[in-house]
C-alpha cells in the first residue's frame, strides 16, 4: 500500500466532479437508495409531529444544510437543460452545492471540534476591536477554507493497494485526519477535566459523522481494489452519499442524543476548571466621636479562589 501526493494537469477532471456530470441521469439510475432517506426524513418529521423540535437546535448548521440540499435536489432535478439561460445558470450554481458537498459537511465538523477543544474565551484583538467568539472563528475559517478549496482543487492523494489506483481528494482527506486527531484530543480533554453539556451534541455528532463517513470511504477503496462488478461505475458512489445519505446523518445524532441513558449523561457533563473570583478594593468610612472629623482608611481585600 503506498500513499503518494500528486498534481492533477489542467485537461484532467477534478477529482470532486466524479458522478455529477448528468445529475438528472444519474439521480434515476440511482433511486433504490431513495428508502435510505425518506426513512431518515420520516424521523424527522416524526420529530415535528410529537412536537419536539428543540431537538434539533444543537444541530442548526446541519439542519440548514439537510434544507439546502432538499431544496436543491428538488431545483436540479425539475430543471430541463434547453430552458432559458438563466436556469442553466441556477442549474450550474446548485452543482457546485452537491460537488462540493462532503468538503462543506467534513468542514462544519471541523468547525465544530475545533471551536470545542480550543475555546475561544479570551480572544481578543484590541487593535481591530474584536472579540473573537465561536461564531466569529467559524467566519474566519469558512472564508479560508473556501479560499483552500479555490487553490487546491488539482491536488490529489493516490492510493495505491495491489496494483490499484485510487485519487482521493487532498482536502477532504486532508481535514478528515485533522477531525479525527481533534476528536481524539476531545476525548482526552473529556476523561481529564470533563465536557460542557452543549458541546457533548458536538462530541456526539462528531463522532456519528466520523465513523459513518469512513465506512463510506472503507467500502468505495474496498470495491475499487476488490474490483466490484456493478451496475454502476464506483463513481456513482460519492453521487450517492452525498445525495441519500450525508444530508440526513444528523437526524441519527438527534435520536442518539435524547436516548434516556445518553441524555442522562449529557446532563451530567460539567467542564471541571477554576474560577478565580477577584474582590475590589473597597472604601470603609469610619466615623469617630468627632463630628467634625472623617477618617478615610483603605482596606484591601485579597482574591479568594475558588476551585470548581
Amino acid at each position: 500500500m503506498n500513499l503518494r501526493y500528486h498534481f492533477q494537469n489542467a485537461s484532467e477532471p477534478y477529482i470532486f466532479s466524479d458522478g455529477f456530470k448528468e445529475f438528472q441521469l444519474n439521480f434515476v439510475k440511482t433511486l433504490p437508495h431513495l428508502p435510505v432517506s425518506l426513512f431518515l426524513i420520516g424521523l424527522y418529521i416524526l420529530k415535528m409531529y410529537r412536537k419536539q423540535t428543540a431537538h434539533f437546535s444543537p444541530f442548526l448548521s446541519f439542519h440548514i444544510l439537510m434544507y439546502a440540499s432538499v431544496i436543491i435536489n428538488i431545483i436540479t432535478i425539475s430543471i430541463k437543460l434547453d430552458m432559458s439561460f438563466f436556469l442553466l445558470a441556477l442549474y450550474s450554481r446548485t452543482q457546485i452545492l452537491f460537488i462540493h458537498f462532503s468538503y462543506i459537511i467534513i468542514s462544519l465538523i471541523f468547525f465544530d471540534l475545533f471551536v470545542v477543544v480550543f475555546p475561544p474565551t479570551n480572544l481578543y484583538f484590541k487593535t481591530c476591536d474584536i472579540h473573537m467568539s465561536r461564531r466569529n472563528i467559524k467566519c474566519v475559517m469558512i472564508v479560508v477554507l473556501i479560499v483552500f478549496r479555490m487553490f487546491l482543487c488539482n491536488d490529489i492523494f493516490v492510493l495505491s493497494i495491489s496494483g490499484c489506483e485510487i485519487k482521493l481528494d487532498f482536502l477532504n482527506v486532508s481535514i478528515h485526519f485533522i477531525n479525527i486527531l481533534l476528536l481524539i484530543i476531545l476525548i482526552i480533554q473529556w476523561k481529564i477535566s470533563g465536557i460542557h453539556q452543549k458541546d457533548s451534541y458536538i462530541f456526539i455528532n462528531s463522532i456519528v459523522y466520523m465513523l459513518l463517513i469512513t465506512i463510506f470511504e472503507t467500502i468505495t477503496i474496498f470495491k475499487h481494489v476488490s474490483k466490484y462488478n456493478s451496475d454502476l461505475p464506483l463513481t456513482f458512489d460519492k453521487f450517492i452519499y452525498i445525495v441519500y445519505y450525508f444530508p440526513y446523518l444528523w437526524i441519527i445524532s438527534v435520536y442518539i442524543c435524547n436516548f434516556k441513558t445518553v441524555q442522562t449523561w449529557i446532563q451530567n457533563q460539567k467542564k471541571r476548571t477554576s474560577v478565580t473570583v477577584v474582590v475590589p478594593e473597597c472604601r470603609v468610612v469610619v466615623r469617630p466621636q468627632r463630628i467634625d472629623e472623617t477618617v478615610i482608611s483603605e482596606l484591601s481585600v485579597s482574591e479568594v479562589e475558588t476551585v470548581m
